[in-house]
């Protein structure tokens, strides 16, 4: 008495015989886009947008200049016009936001607009101000 065929001999005939056809590994594509999108905003929209370092920086919406804002801008919402000035003016002077894991002992942006001029004025090398 014989034995029937093991499953991988049944596979090897099903192979031989071209009942079995074998896909070939799957190769994801290249990424070929932008390694990560920033913060990109429009003041005069108040209006914020991730956008490739590589495009225009332009307002999808108005057509301005959307200014970099870095990569960890969180946008404040439409209607807070007080905290968009903040923003707009932490700009101006200088201030990006990025990530601040390494550096925790970093005094943080303020909380109001009324108090950023002050928040200026005794920050002038804070490791968030880009040099002119």
């Amino acid at each position: 008495m014989t034995l029937p065929p093991t499953k991988a001999e049944r596979m090897e005939i099903r192979k031989q015989l071209g009942n079995r056809s074998i896909p070939e590994p799957r190769v994801p594509p290249l990424h070929r886009g932008p390694d990560y999108l920033t913060a990109h905003a429009c003041f005069a929209c108040r209006k914020s947008w991730k956008l490739s370092e590589d495009s225009a920086a332009v307002c999808p919406q108005c057509g301005k200049y959307a200014h970099f804002m870095g990569r960890a801008f969180k946008a404040p919402k439409m209607s807070d016009k007080e905290q968009w000035k903040k923003v707009e003016t932490l700009w101006l002077a200088g201030y990006r936001f990025f990530p601040n894991t390494g550096w925790r002992e970093v005094e943080p942006y303020p909380d109001r607009l009324r108090e950023v001029d002050g928040f200026i004025r005794c920050n002038p090398m804070h490791p968030f101000r880009v040099q002119d």
